[in-house]
């Protein structure tokens, strides 16, 4: 399990490519390193754009519950168990964050 504290940074693993076909609901994450392909759900593509950038985990959950109505408990815990899930699968990794390396 990912420790998600306000100091951790999120980005996609390195070979991630996103496309999405909005229009016909379909998004997807794919590996050009190893091939695997990710079929996503409209918020998880949400999320890894979000990331795909590098993001802080407390500025992704503030975004994460602006752009969605949920409760902010429920929210934080649904993106939680899908950040988890997407480390799990080797899709987003966790990157130092600057200030601490200073």
């Amino acid at each position: 399990m990912l420790a998600l504290k306000s100091s951790v940074v999120l980005s996609l693993e390195p070979g991630i490519v996103l496309h999405s076909l909005p229009d016909q609901d379909r998004f997807y994450a794919f590996s050009v390193i190893t091939g695997d392909q990710f079929r996503l759900n409209r918020t998880s593509f949400w999320v890894l754009e979000h990331i795909s950038l590098g993001i802080e985990w407390t500025r992704l959950r503030d975004d994460f519950l602006k752009a969605f109505e949920v409760s902010s408990e429920q929210g934080e815990a649904d993106l939680r168990k899908l950040v988890n899930k997407l480390y799990k699968q080797k899709i987003i990794r966790r990157e130092e964050n600057e200030k601490n390396k200073l």
